[in-house]
């Protein structure tokens, strides 16, 4: 197996081919690409941030309280206003300085915004202020349990340490990460991270054996979520045709689609089929949705050591 560096260093892209398609709507960039690209946020339907923005009045005409600030987040975060919603959690920091949610939560933003150091930084604090409390369910919008933070905590230094090619560490992160859950889609979140960590270290029987895990028979309640059809794709369940049309063009590709595509790319790099990942990491690293950790991935597999 070649290793990983090998990998990124056999890919190249020409600095023609990173001209952004975020096109800036009056608006100022969100963030930088690794590649050197300006992100813009794609606006949300206008009835949905007026929603947003009146739920968010009306919180503040109260007390806020740390939940406010977290759901003010999300409503920031789901209308795609990263950086305001940074901004929400830095006044949120201030009235509770030693808050480990909204540490979490802002440490997920700076890894969409590609600041890797400064996640790290509000992640690791995050980790070693929830030592000795007992670990709480994050919930959505609607108010559904969703995952841990312990969970979530972990998961996101492992992006970090992936985004860093810190891949041993990864690998530590993301074995936490799935031993702080019981939950279906979890599992196969951290489970899937956890093996492309695994190759990458060389560790490739220990990612063979996350692999194995997987099958049909799995209990997860969503059978199409992208990192368990991942799974399965690298366990040999299912086959490349059926993880993803891998011609379907780049702009009218979903976050779940570039999810599965990046996958595509890894399976194939793992195998040492250069001449079919290489095209794919091109490919994510240049989608529409941004934000997501696939594309943030590819954007620094494309880039030289």
């Amino acid at each position: 197996m070649k290793p990983i560096h090998v990998i990124a260093a056999i890919v190249v892209v020409s600095l023609s081919c990173c001209t952004t398609k975020k096109e800036p709507l009056l608006m100022p960039a969100e963030a930088r690409s690794f590649l050197g690209d300006s992100l813009y946020a794609r606006p949300a339907a206008s009835l949905v941030v007026v929603r947003a923005d009146s739920a968010m009045i009306a919180l503040r005409a109260g007390n806020l309280t740390e939940e406010d600030f977290l759901t003010m987040g999300r409503l920031l975060t789901s209308t795609n206003r990263f950086r305001a919603a940074i901004k929400l959690y830095d006044e949120g920091l201030q009235r509770f300085p030693d808050s480990y949610k909204l540490l979490r939560f802002r440490g997920h933003r700076y890894l969409n915004l590609r600041e890797p150091d400064k996640a790290y930084a509000d992640l690791t604090k995050a980790e070693a202020l929830s030592r000795g409390n007992p670990d709480e369910w994050e919930t959505d919008a609607a108010g559904k349990p969703v995952a841990t933070y312990r969970h979530q905590i972990w998961y996101h230094i492992g992006v970090y340490h992936y985004l860093m090619r810190a891949y041993r560490p990864a690998v530590d992160a993301f074995q936490q990460s799935l031993d702080a859950t019981r939950e279906g889609k979890n599992i196969a979140g951290a489970s899937d991270w956890l093996y492309n960590a695994c190759q990458r270290a060389g560790l490739t029987d220990r990612a063979q054996k996350v692999a194995r895990q997987f099958t049909t028979d799995f209990d997860i309640e969503d059978k199409n979520y992208p990192y368990f059809r991942r799974l399965l794709l690298y366990n040999d369940i299912i086959s490349p045709a059926e993880l993803i049309d891998q011609q379907k063009p780049i702009d009218s590709m979903s976050l779940s689609d570039v999810t599965l595509l990046y996958g595509l790319a890894n399976y194939y790099a793992y195998q040492q089929q250069f001449d079919k990942a290489n095209p794919i990491y091109q490919k994510v690293a240049h989608a529409r949705d941004w934000q997501g950790f696939a594309v943030a991935c590819a954007e620094m597999d494309i880039l030289p050591q």
